[in-house]
């Protein structure tokens, strides 16, 4: 377990202003797993993010996620301490989300393979209107054109 990730102040209602960033649960998975792939570059990515003056921001949705590939992967007792530690900012999905998400799926509007999840987030993202993400899941990048 190594970044305790700061999240700043909640949003604005109705929407986000400039210099947020969404952060899947691939970077989070990638942040507090020193041994993951992708750590160092998470790590770099998320300085470089802070110092930039970006709030970041997860959903309930990716920190579940997280945390349960956390758990899997480093045990439960690592997973329940980052889940303390862990600082971020939570936003909630909507039902109306999950709806849009489910639909692109199911109409086949969405990338192939995608998942619901990412399409749950895609649509946060829309409704929300934010632009930059914070993921290593190249798939879920690849979503984002």
């Amino acid at each position: 377990m190594t970044e305790q990730l700061r999240g700043g102040a909640p949003p604005p209602e109705g929407g986000f202003a400039s210099k947020i960033a969404f952060v899947d649960a691939s970077a989070l998975v990638a942040l507090a797993d020193r041994d993951d792939a992708s750590h160092a570059a998470a790590a770099d990515a998320y300085h470089d993010l802070v110092r930039s003056g970006f709030r970041l921001f997860t959903t309930d949705l990716a920190l579940a996620a997280a945390h349960e590939l956390l758990v899997a992967a480093l045990g439960p007792e690592i997973a329940r301490a980052w889940l303390a530690h862990c600082a971020i900012h939570v936003q909630c999905v909507t039902a109306a989300d999950l709806e849009e998400g489910r639909r692109a799926i199911e109409e086949g509007t969405s990338t192939p393979g995608a998942t619901l999840m990412a399409t749950v987030h895609l649509a946060l993202l829309d409704r929300l209107g934010v632009t930059d993400v914070f993921a290593v899941d190249q798939g879920f990048l690849a979503m984002l054109g």
